[in-house]
C-alpha cells in the first residue's frame, strides 16, 4: 500500500514509541533492573526505531511488488532489511559517539562487531524483528490507524510531532549547556 506523508509520520511516531518500549523492556530484562529508559533526545520515543520500521515496511513492499516468487521476495526483503537497518544503526551509533560523545549502545563484548556499533548477532535479530513487523505487527497497526478518521490522525501527528520537537530541543539545549555537544 502507498502512504502519504501524514501516514508515514503516523507510523514513524507509532513505531518510535513501540521501539522505545521494546528497547526499555529488553534492557530492563537483560540488566535485571526494574526500568531502564533508553531514550536519547526524548523520553518515551526512539527515532531510530521509527525510521527503521518505515524502511523495513518499504523494503518488504518493494520486494513483494518486484519479485514474483513469494519465497525469494521474503528472503530478499529480510536480507535487505538487515542490511539497511544495520547500516543505519552503524551511522547513528558513530554519529552519536562523534558529535555528542555519547555511546548509547556498545557491542564490543560481542563477536563479529564493527567498531562496537554493530554486530552480527543484533543484525540477525533485526532480521527476525523485520519479519515479525512486516508480517504481523504492521498489518494490525495499519488497520487500527486507518480506523481513525484522517483529520483526527492529522491532528494527532501534528500534536505528537510538536511535543517531540519541543522535548528534543529542550534536551539538546540542556546537553549543549552541559558541554556534551562539541560544535
Amino acid at each position: 500500500m502507498q502512504y502519504d506523508a501524514m501516514n508515514f509520520m503516523l507510523f514513524f511516531l507509532i513505531y518510535g514509541f513501540l521501539g522505545f518500549l521494546l528497547e526499555s523492556v529488553f534492557r530492563s530484562f537483560t540488566d535485571r533492573k526494574i526500568f531502564i529508559s533508553r531514550g536519547f533526545l526524548t523520553k518515551g520515543f526512539c527515532p531510530l526505531y521509527g525510521i527503521c520500521a518505515i524502511l523495513i515496511i518499504e523494503i518488504f513492499t518493494l520486494c513483494e511488488l518486484s519479485i514474483n516468487n513469494p519465497l525469494w521476495a521474503l528472503i530478499c526483503a529480510t536480507a535487505g532489511s538487515i542490511a539497511a537497518v544495520t547500516l543505519l544503526e552503524y551511522i547513528t551509533g558513530r554519529m552519536l559517539d562523534r558529535v555528542f560523545h555519547y555511546k548509547l549502545w556498545d557491542y564490543s563484548a560481542y563477536p563479529l562487531n564493527l567498531h562496537s556499533y554493530i554486530c552480527l548477532e543484533f543484525s540477525l535479530l533485526w532480521g527476525i524483528l523485520a519479519l515479525i513487523l512486516a508480517n504481523f505487527v504492521h498489518p494490525v497497526m495499519e488497520v487500527l490507524s486507518y480506523a481513525i478518521p484522517y483529520d483526527t490522525r492529522t491532528v494527532a501527528v501534528f500534536v505528537f510531532s510538536a511535543l517531540l520537537f519541543v522535548n528534543a530541543t529542550y534536551n539538546m539545549r540542556k546537553m549543549y549547556h552541559f558541554r556534551t555537544i562539541k560544535l
